[in-house]
């Protein structure tokens, strides 16, 4: 996997490709262009997480919804502004919101003399299990990295878009910000040396979403983990990783019955299911209407189901999913989406 910028016009796409990890590729000659440059626009997709066996390791950019987030240098600080249709309860403390977190965590570690004003246009809605703050922290990092010519490696980026998870989760995890940086389909290997690998996904490969339309309880994701076991039997471990094998063996072969058999969880989804009223409903409904597999989509309480869109339309399956919501009283809205690019720089 490298990533590429194309200068041929005034977007700069950091996309992922296929075998191994690269740094980010600015010059010599971009550094100094961008050491020269006091605001920078990004934009970065919303991700699903976990495709069922792969928790905290596995996401899928989607191009459904877009973040964009837009900084410029400041005298001194980090200041934050939401807007957006989705902007309502997303906190503008910087130390309450991933964007902020990000840009504090980059300003403080290469002791750099300037503030920065970020203004966030919330494009992706907010606490589904879609990568809502994910893009936001990802955005941010990529932009930054940019804008002040660091030339972090493609995992420091991942890194640091992390740790701006803390303020939606309190923990970090880079599940989501990678696949919101790299795109397609990405995985992760968290502990040292931290890496983050992107694999295109198949070209028939298309996902139905169902997403609820109630608002999102307070620390939704912190709940959701909060629910995981704290032991786990050797054999569900065992058929975890099997699944995890499997949906790794579909990408690369694309074949989506072989991701979709890999879809089934044996830890996670089990102990969160009760968060999701309708989760045993909904993924039969997406399964009977022809998809590969289904799961949460993260910590939901959105449902997810891949589709080989030569075989099924994936705006059926999204419909059945979204009937079988309704049949136990919740309003859900149905929606498809193609895998995504990753963050986009637009330079201003």
């Amino acid at each position: 996997m490298y990533l590429n910028h194309h200068r041929s016009t005034q977007n700069v796409r950091l996309t992922a490709h296929d075998s191994c990890l690269g740094t980010l590729p600015i010059s010599p000659v971009q550094v100094s262009e961008a050491a020269q440059i006091n605001s920078v626009t990004v934009t970065a997709p919303c991700t699903t997480a976990n495709l069922g066996p792969g928790f905290d390791v596995f996401a899928l950019a989607l191009e459904v919804f877009l973040d964009t987030v837009h900084i410029q240098t400041s005298p001194g600080g980090v200041t934050l502004e939401i807007t957006g249709p989705d902007s309502a309860g997303v906190p503008a403390d910087p130390e309450l919101n991933t964007a902020g977190l990000v840009a504090k965590e980059l300003l403080s570690r290469r002791v750099i003399d300037t503030g920065v004003k970020i203004r966030i246009e919330k494009g992706i809605p907010v606490g589904k299990g879609i990568g809502s703050s994910a893009a936001s922290a990802a955005a941010t990092a990529v932009a930054l990295n940019y804008m002040l010519g660091l030339q972090l490696t493609t995992n420091e980026i991942v890194e640091v878009a992390a740790r701006g998870e803390i303020a939606s989760s309190g923990s970090p995890h880079a599940d989501n910000v990678a696949a919101a940086v790299l795109g397609g389909f990405t995985f992760v290997q968290s502990h040292s040396p931290f890496s983050a690998v992107g694999l295109s996904p198949p070209r028939v490969l298309e996902v139905a979403i169902a997403i609820p339309t109630a608002p999102a309880p307070p620390k939704k994701t912190g709940v959701a983990r909060a629910a995981l076991p704290d032991r786990v039997p050797l054999g569900k471990v065992a058929q975890n990783v099997g699944g995890a094998a499997s949906i790794i063996a579909g990408i690369l072969s694309e074949d989506i019955d072989l991701i979709g058999k890999g879809m089934v969880d044996a830890i996670v989804e089990p102990a969160r299911a009760h968060l999701v009223p309708g989760y045993i409903e909904v993924r039969k409904a997406a399964l009977e209407a022809g998809a590969g597999g289904a799961a949460i989509s993260g910590a939901g309480p959105s449902m997810i189901a891949i589709v080989d869109n030569t075989k099924v339309r994936a705006s059926s399956v999204a419909e059945a999913m979204r009937d079988a919501f309704e049949l136990v009283g919740v309003e859900s809205r149905a929606i498809t989406s193609k895998p995504a690019r990753g963050a986009v720089i637009i330079r201003e």
